[in-house]
């Protein structure tokens, strides 16, 4: 085990400006090797950010499922209970006006609340996001591939 830094002029496992080699590795590889390496450490984040994707869509439609089957067949309930209180409205009316004038009267009444309900939901779907934490793991992968492609570069040039 190497001693921590101490902030003195040499990082541990650097002598001057190279590499100490340890247990039996070369200070130094050649860039086909740096290149495969790369790539198949890019083929495994690819991998990894799908298999996190994945994961992440798994799990929401695990938690909706069951409850968007309920909200369903409740609509559906809900729905021939307003129909049929639409129906007890405009006969209602009919007590006090014409038939056809309550009729009209509830369906612009609800035409108006239907608008405006509309209306509220989209503006509500406007605030909607995707997927957080796979757009920051991708951001992150794609630092991490910079900086990993551009100290390849150096060590072939040896500027390492």
């Amino acid at each position: 085990m190497q001693p921590p830094y101490d902030g003195g002029s040499e990082l541990p496992g650097f002598q001057g400006s190279r590499p100490r080699s340890t247990a039996g590795q070369e200070p130094s590889r050649p860039i086909k090797e740096l290149v495969s390496e790369f790539l198949e450490q890019g083929r495994r984040l690819v991998r990894a950010e799908v298999t996190l994707a994945r994961a992440e869509v798994k799990d929401e439609l695990k938690k909706t499922s069951a409850g968007a089957g309920l909200a369903a067949g409740g609509g559906v309930v809900v729905l021939l209970g307003a129909i049929t209180f639409v129906a007890f409205l405009v006969i209602a009316l009919a007590y006090a006006m014409p038939l056809w004038l309550s009729a009209l009267l509830v369906a612009v009444l609800l035409l108006a609340g239907g608008a405006g309900l509309t209306w509220l939901g989209l503006e509500r779907l406007k605030t909607v996001h995707g997927p957080t934490k796979t757009i920051q793991t991708l951001k992150e992968d794609g630092q991490w591939a910079s900086r990993t492609m551009h100290s390849m570069k150096s060590q072939r040039h040896g500027h390492a």
